[in-house]
Formats: structure tokens, sequence, C-alpha cells
């Protein structure tokens, strides 16, 4: 039992439950949580840094737009006075060039005011007597006077009779407009902050449902299969969260068909191993010659019996297998496979006399060429074993109704139509056929992969006096079109195929 066990359900699926060993080698795992933290810091410092250049170059364009304005109604204040000046100069005796003798507007600023004929009629204190720029210059000008960057406006009078030049130090409007600068570090610095901070506790909670997740994940024993439960899950995780739900599904219902499936065979098994060893014991008992050969003869047909049950059991674990090559399927002349299948089955069915007809037309199907084969061996071999010695089985292939079929007909004692439904569960035999050597299982194998391959199962009453089976498959292209509508439906769930 412990080898026929291990042989259906190998080791390495029981070992999968273990915990996963963590190799101390592996590249340390990044943090996706992190990544995000650091990215939205750096993306909000570069808006910051952005948005402070902007601000201080907005506020020096309206700094100088201010010290322009300024400088220009200094201007027109010198301007206004310029003749009262003049007047006075000129009533002191002195004709050509004069200059003030205090400071007039602050000792910044700088001014000359010149006559249309280019004399010089009045200066400010430490001030250069040539002009600052050419007199025929309007407006604003930087220049460079006596090393200094200077701010130059250039002004006629109302009159037209003087033009006015007043310069100011570059250096002194920088002084002026850092220090108001420097307040606004602060709620720069303070919005920066708040960014960062109101950042991160947006990604802790976009991401607490991966990790709520993860948590009940990994801290599960390994037959708690219990689905996610994870609330205001975001949808970017909820395909995740589904295809894990499913797969828990999927495992819990192979668990619970694995641990039926067990049970069951175990109990099966016990009725041939109790022949086997009872027909054993008979032989070792008996001292006749004749009586010793019966004996060993029915042990080996209990021997037989016990092989084709484990047969059995051994194809029924290997029909999960091909439900995941299923996507595999491959063009098949179902013709040619029953073919196939009957020349292995005609010496079991020559040993009771048994004729096999062959009527097998071409019918071309999509499917699996052992999962096929395997269906229809289950057949023949049912009406080779449930049929009259010496009696005939006739097993055909054709196309009918845009379908194709494979038909297996004896001439036994057929199923009664109350109980064709149940005939396919695991392990039922019809209460007339105990005396045949057999487990039940081999209709069930005839379900299983006429569904994996999309065909469905008829059975009637055959005109040789026994059973009908029927298995109508899908003509070849039709279970490709059909497959590729469910991977495009799962594709649209956000679930695997």
């Amino acid at each position: 039992m412990s080898s026929l066990a291990e042989s259906i359900f190998p080791p390495a699926r029981r070992e999968s439950a273990a915990a996963p060993v963590v190799d101390a080698a592996a590249p340390r795992a990044w943090s996706l949580r992190g990544r995000v933290l650091l990215l939205t810091a750096a993306v909000t410092a570069m808006a910051w840094l952005v948005g402070g250049t902007g601000m201080y170059m907005v506020s020096r364009h309206v700094s100088d737009s201010l010290f322009d304005q300024r400088l220009r109604d200094i201007a027109s204040t010198l301007l206004t006075f310029a003749d009262h000046e003049v007047n006075e100069v000129r009533a002191g005796g002195a004709e050509i060039v004069h200059f003030e003798g205090a400071l007039t507007i602050g000792a910044r600023y700088h001014y000359q005011i010149w006559s249309t004929e280019g004399e010089l009629l009045l200066v400010s204190v430490d001030t250069v007597g040539i002009p600052f720029v050419p007199v025929t210059t309007r407006g604003f000008t930087n220049v460079e006077i006596e090393g200094q960057p200077m701010r130059v406006i250039v002004m006629p009078s109302d009159d037209g009779s003087k033009v006015l030049e007043v310069a100011e130090p570059l250096a002194a409007r920088k002084g002026s407009v850092d220090p108001g600068f420097g307040y606004l570090l602060i709620p720069l610095v303070l919005s920066l902050a708040l960014l960062v901070g109101v950042s991160t506790w947006l990604v802790r909670r976009a991401t607490f449902a991966l990790r709520e997740s993860a948590r009940q994940v990994t801290q599960r024993s390994p037959d708690d299969l219990r689905p996610l439960a994870v609330a205001d899950t975001p949808a970017e995780l909820t395909p995740i969260v589904a295809a894990i739900n499913s797969l828990f599904a999927r495992i819990e219902n192979a668990l619970a068909t694995e641990r039926r499936f067990t049970s069951a065979a175990a109990h099966e098994l016990r009725t041939p191993l109790a022949a086997i060893k009872i027909q054993a014991q008979v032989a070792l008992l008996t001292r006749a010659d004749g009586d010793r050969r019966l004996a060993l003869e029915r042990l080996m047909l209990s021997i037989d019996g016990a092989a084709h049950m484990i047969d059995q059991l051994l194809t029924m674990s290997r029909l999960d297998g091909l439900i995941a090559l299923r996507a595999k399927a491959v063009r098949l002349q179902l013709d040619a496979v029953s073919s196939h299948v009957i020349d292995e089955v005609r010496p079991l069915a020559a040993r009771r006399q048994q004729s096999i007809v062959e009527d097998l037309a071409a019918a071309d199907i999509e499917g699996l060429e052992f999962g096929v084969a395997v269906l229809l061996r289950n057949l023949i071999d049912n009406a080779v074993r449930y049929g009259p010695a010496g009696g005939t089985i006739r097993v055909s292939t054709g196309t009918a109704q845009g379908s194709c079929f494979v038909r297996v007909e004896d001439a036994g004692p057929g199923i009664p139509p109350e109980q064709r439904q149940r005939v396919f569960e695991r392990f039922y035999r019809l209460p007339s056929n105990a005396l045949v050597e057999g487990c039940g299982i081999g209709l069930t194998i005839v379900q299983t992969v006429a569904e994996l391959h999309h065909a469905r199962i008829e059975l009637d009453a055959s005109t040789l006096g026994g059973l009908c089976v029927s298995v109508l498959f899908p003509p070849a292209g039709a279970v490709t079109a059909q497959r590729d509508v469910v991977i495009e439906r799962d594709a649209d769930d956000g679930l695997p195929a």
C-alpha cells in the first residue's frame, strides 16, 4: 500500500507544502514600497527645487521692476527740481561745471544733468564728470562704471532742454533682495517636509492591502486554504488576490479529491488483496496436484484483477497531468487511434473467444493521444469483460451531425436506464456485475477524458443486445476556437486560463 500511494501521489507533491528553503547567497529582495517612496521623494524634491527656482526668478523680476520704478521716480523728482538747482548755481556765479556740495538723494545714487549742447549742468557728489552713457540714449541700460556694474536711466526733461542720467549700483539691489528671499525658504522647506510626509502616508496606505495579503499567506499553516480576506483592495491588486484565492480553491479541491480517492482506493484494494491471500493459503494447504493447480490459477486471476485495479488507479492519477497539458492538443485521426487500441486489446478478447468488428471511417479531432487512447481502451476493455464469451464487439468511428464519434457496442447485459448516471461515479458497480473482475472506475476515466476534450457521452441499447457507448467529439478546429474564447474570457477577468 505504501509503494502504491507513493506511485500515485509522489513524495515531491507532499513535500511541496513544507517551508521554503531560504538561499543565503540569493540577492536581497528589493522593496516596492521603498522604491515608490524614494521615487516620490525624488519627484517631490525636484518639484520643490523647480518651484523654488521659479519663485526666486519671479521675486527677482518683481524686485528689479520695483527698483526700476523707484529709479524712474527719483529721476522724475530730480528733473522737477533741476531748474531751481541750476538757477541757484548760476546765481552764485558759476557758469560751466557745477558739483553738489552735499548728499541730496543718498549715497547709492549718482546723477548727472546735461544740456542738449553737451554742457554738464549739475552733478552729484563723488560722481564722474563724463556721461554714464551717451546722452542720446533713452530708458534703462546696464553699464560698468569705474569697475562697478550699474543700472542707469536716461530721461529728458519735459521741455527737452536737459537730459538726466541716474545710476544705481546693482550690488545695492542684490543686498536688498537676498534677506527678503530668505524668508521664502521657510515655507518652502515646510512644504517639502509636508509633501514627503503625505506621500509616505499615501504609499503606506496604498500598499497596505499588499502587505496584508503577504502577511495572511506567510502566517498560514499548509492546510489553511481559506480565501484571502483583504479590505479595500486596489484595482491593480484585485486580479492577484482573485488568482491566489482561485488557486487556493483548486488546491483545496485537489486535496479533498486525493483524500477521497486514497480512502476509496485503500478500501477497494482490500478485496483483491484478501482474495490473493486466501488463494495463496488454499494453494499452500492443498495436497493434491490438481487442486493445487486450480488454486494457483485462481491466485493468478486474483493477481490479474489486482494489477488491473492498480493500472486503473494509476491511470486516474495520470489524468490530472492531462489537465495541465490541455493547451497542447494536436490533430488526431480518431480511426487510426481506435485501430491501434483495438490491436492492443484483441489478445484479451481472443482469450474469451470474442471477435472485434471494426467499422472505422475517417474522423479528425483535436486532443491528446494518450487521453483518447485511454478512453478507447477502457470502453473496449469493459465490452470485453462484461460481454459473453464468444460474443461480438463492434467499434466504429466517423462523423455525424457536425461531430466526430467513436462508438463501442457489446452483447453484454447492458445498463438499465435508471442506472446510467450513477455508473460514472467512482468505484460504483452495478449489483449484477459483482461476479466480474473490476474496480468501478473505467467509466469515470472515460468521462474525465471526455470532459477534457469537450466531448459528450451517450449510453444506449446496442443492436448486438448489450450496451452502446457513443463519445461525440468536436471536429478538428472547433476545439481550438473554443479554447481561444475561454482564454480571452479568462484574460478579461484577470484570471489565469
